[in-house]
């Protein structure tokens, strides 16, 4: 049995996905910092936890592990971070951020605000705080 999908949940849908495609490949200017958006969303989720397993990293991306250590072999290398064995788990890797890495993670996050900034800009305040609210409600949704 075919459903029809409600037109209005239909274009809020596709104006969704086109507005996400145009921002991540906005972007792209994370590319000359020397990531990938992956690896800079990787890098920030580090920057954000201080200290983090691989695999806790991996499943905050919804990725296997293996995906998560070629990234981090790239970053690694980049000296964007660094890794050593877990003191308490001789079996887990813990991932840290390093200065360099610290410094291109706020980079990138300036960049992305900007980025970000700019297509916001065409709202008016009242717009932008109703826009705020009503994403924050989707976020909170739970399923």
């Amino acid at each position: 049995m075919s459903q029809q999908m409600d037109p209005l949940v239909e274009r809020i849908g596709l104006s969704m996905w086109r507005v996400q495609r145009k921002i991540i490949s906005g972007m792209a200017t994370q590319k000359e910092l020397g990531l990938t958006f992956p690896q800079y969303s990787l890098l920030s989720m580090i920057a954000k936890e201080k200290r983090s397993r691989v695999i806790q990293l991996a499943e905050k991306m919804e990725v296997k592990s293996s995906a998560v250590t070629v990234m981090l072999d790239r970053m690694e290398i980049l000296g964007l971070i660094s890794r050593e064995t877990d003191e308490n788990d001789r079996r887990a890797v813990v991932v840290t951020i390093t200065d360099k890495g610290k410094s291109v993670q706020a980079e990138g996050k300036l960049r992305s605000e900007m980025l970000l900034g700019e297509y916001l800009s065409i709202l008016e305040p009242d717009e932008l705080q109703r826009f705020a609210e009503y994403f924050d409600k989707i976020d909170r949704q739970e399923r």
